[in-house]
Order: C-alpha cells, then structure tokens, then sequence
C-alpha cells in the first residue's frame, strides 16, 4: 500500500501567478473583496419593491418609503442631471457612474474608480 501526502502534493502542485504573488508582496486582501460587479436593479413604473418587517405598522412602512429613490429611478434622474449620461444605456451607465446607496443617487465616478 501506498502513502500520499495530500498536504505535500497540494503544495507541490500549487501555482502562485505573478499578479497573486505582488499581492502577497504588497499585503493586500487576497479573501474577503467585493466583486467589481454590480447588479443593476429595475421595476415597473410604481413598482418599486418594499421591504419591512411582519410586525412592522404599514403607516411607518408607507412613511418611510415615500419618497425613497432606486438605483433605476436615479439613473433616469442623472439622465436629466448630467449632460454625458444621455447616451448611455442602463448597463453601460456604471462604466461611468457609481451608485451611492447611502444617498440613494447615482454621481460621475471619480478618478482612480
């Protein structure tokens, strides 16, 4: 019978590419990053989806998300707002804006981004 040294054999077949050994050099992240893709929300005209608790009042529900802006309600926004916007479609809007969920708008990306 023969032995095999999984650990060994994991090691001895491992391959580190140069763009994972500088980050290894650098110290950046390896595990835990968030993808550089988004998903880009849409819904009908009214339809914008709603989300609250069981026990939650509905006056409190209806209160809350009154006014509340989408990621498609704002690209239609920035559409009217930002003159380089009119000629892009939805899916090629994140090539030039970011979505900022805390203020639920879409703004011109930033250099570096």
């Amino acid at each position: 019978m023969r032995i095999v040294d999984e650990i060994k054999r994991y090691y001895d077949c491992r391959y580190l590419s140069a763009c994972g050994a500088v980050w290894r050099i650098y110290g950046f992240d390896i595990h835990h990053r968030w993808s550089a893709v988004q998903c880009l929300t849409f819904h009908l005209q009214d339809q914008q989806p709603v989300l609250f608790k069981d026990d939650d009042r509905i006056d409190d529900v209806l209160e809350r998300n009154e006014n509340m802006n989408t990621m498609f309600l704002a690209w239609f926004e920035a559409n009217k707002k930002f003159e380089e916007g009119k000629n892009l479609t939805y899916a090629e809007f994140p090539t030039k804006f970011v979505w900022i969920s805390q203020q639920k708008q879409m703004e011109t990306k930033k250099a570096g981004l």
